[in-house]
């Protein structure tokens, strides 16, 4: 009887052995397979994708209304920054590279699937020289071509440093308002003392001072008509100041004829006005 009960003793002391769940862990190592084989599947596309082998550029495609430039010396500019193939390649680098060619305003470049490179180029529009060596463009930005690049027949445009927009600005404004008055604007110049001359392609020089600018331009589109009334067929206007408070001065020269039929140039004193 004793014996019954220390086997049912033991029975129930006895530990509990956990039962595996073979079909959980068939599903966990199956999990882990298919893992391991989307790892290796992508670690073999990335140094697929990675090789320059692989969807190389065969088209370099330049876009734009090229004046200044041509295709060639794009193609020589960006041609070694051109690396990889179309999911490596560095763009920016590429973009730097045509940005960096002085006739180059805005360039873009994009990839086009699957092997096309696509670089669009907005050229500079040269409005008129700046200082000896530099081009300015409508926006007053400055760039600097070649020497022999540089287009002739440009108005001249000068000033300190960092006036180029503002200068820019008032030529634009200038240049239709002195055409209204038969005067071609050829030269504005601005100098350290924040002194405003303008120079007509005829020759003549308008000096408008430092201060108030406005008001002595439109004394000037008032007054020009006067003086050239007053003006002999044979005279030419030489400059005109206004840099005074209320009246301007007039320089002319006046051709006269000699015996010998010879035309000589002889300057006017200074005549001055009030208005």
């Amino acid at each position: 009887m004793a014996t019954a009960k220390n086997r049912i003793s033991k029975s129930k002391s006895a530990p509990i052995q956990p039962q595996l769940d073979w079909s959980r862990a068939g599903r966990w190592m199956l999990a882990l397979l298919l893992f391991g084989v989307i790892g290796s599947g992508a670690v073999w596309v990335a140094e697929k994708l990675l090789d320059p082998r692989v969807l190389p550029f065969k088209v370099v495609r330049i876009d734009g209304q090229l004046r200044y430039l041509d295709r060639l010396q794009i193609e020589q500019a960006v041609g070694s920054q051109i690396r990889g193939n179309f999911f490596t390649v560095d763009v920016e680098r590429v973009h730097r590279a045509a940005r960096n060619l002085p006739w180059v305003n805005q360039v873009s470049v994009r990839r086009v699937w699957p092997q096309t490179l696509v670089i669009k180029i907005a050229e500079q529009v040269p409005l008129a020289r700046w200082g000896k060596q530099q081009l300015v463009n409508p926006q007053g930005d400055i760039f600097t071509p070649l020497q022999s690049e540089v287009p002739e027949g440009l108005p001249y445009l000068h000033g300190p440093a960092g006036s180029s927009h503002e200068i820019v600005a008032q030529f634009l404004d200038l240049k239709p308002r002195m055409a209204l008055l038969g005067l071609e604007l050829d030269r504005l110049s601005v100098d350290a003392r924040r002194s405003w001359k303008l120079v007509f392609a005829d020759g003549m020089h308008l000096y408008l001072g430092s201060k108030a600018m406005e008001t002595r331009l439109q004394r000037f589109i008032s007054i020009f008509p006067l003086i050239q009334g007053g003006m002999e067929s044979d005279s030419r206007l030489l400059d005109v100041d206004l840099r005074y408070t209320n009246g301007f001065t007039v320089r002319m020269e006046e051709k006269q004829k000699t015996p010998d039929s010879d035309s000589r140039g002889t300057v006017t004193d200074m005549q001055s006005g009030r208005v």
